[in-house]
């Protein structure tokens, strides 16, 4: 129950926001009474959070996979991956992901902190974990380059994402080959710099 009220909670919110999404909507979706509802969460409140926070915890299990699937691989590799991952989360779950574009856009007190706090989390393992794979992959980068090529990362994840909503089948498509290609050719500008200067 506490699943099905979870995804009925996260439709409703991207359908009508935060205040919209009553819990009489939420009930009748999964099929009980609104009284129901208060065996499993205490209120509206711990309801959305909990929602929102299955939502983030997935995405970030998810990057977290990706790079340690991809970790021993090239850099260039990991970076690509990390972006092929934003793809097809987001595009496998399509109600989480106007849940969340609904939740970013019109942030709400009762969770905005709950937000904030899990996008630090993610920010500070995201900029380590690419950090280290630069680092290893280019030991003589300066730590300026790096953050300058994370903040690029970043930039380009962030295009991608919106792009899912903006654009449609080989629109899309086009748009996520236009990122990787951009992608690679930060590399290619590392490589000229660290590796081939460094070929006997």
């Amino acid at each position: 129950m506490h699943k099905k009220l979870i995804s009925a909670a996260l439709k409703n919110y991207a359908l009508y926001g935060y205040h919209g999404a009553t819990m009489k909507k939420i009930a009748d979706e999964v099929g009980i009474k609104p009284a129901s509802i208060y065996f499993f969460y205490k209120n509206k409140e711990e309801l959305f959070i909990a929602a929102f926070q299955q939502l983030l915890d997935r995405h970030f299990q998810k990057m977290e996979s990706i790079f340690h699937e991809n970790q021993d691989k090239p850099v260039k590799q990991i970076f690509t991956e990390m972006i092929h991952g934003i793809v097809s989360h987001h595009t496998g779950d399509m109600q989480g992901t106007d849940a969340y574009i609904s939740l970013v856009t019109s942030p709400i007190d009762e969770i905005s902190q709950y937000l904030h706090q899990h996008m630090q989390r993610y920010n500070n393992w995201l900029v380590d974990t690419l950090q280290s794979s630069l680092r290893k992959s280019y030991p003589q980068i300066t730590d300026a380059e790096m953050n300058r090529i994370i903040k690029q990362f970043v930039l380009i994840g962030n295009g991608v994402f919106w792009g899912i909503k903006l654009y449609k089948g080989k629109d899309f498509e086009e748009q996520v080959v236009l990122a990787i290609q951009i992608l690679e050719s930060l590399f290619d500008e590392l490589n000229e710099k660290y590796v081939s200067t460094n070929k006997p």
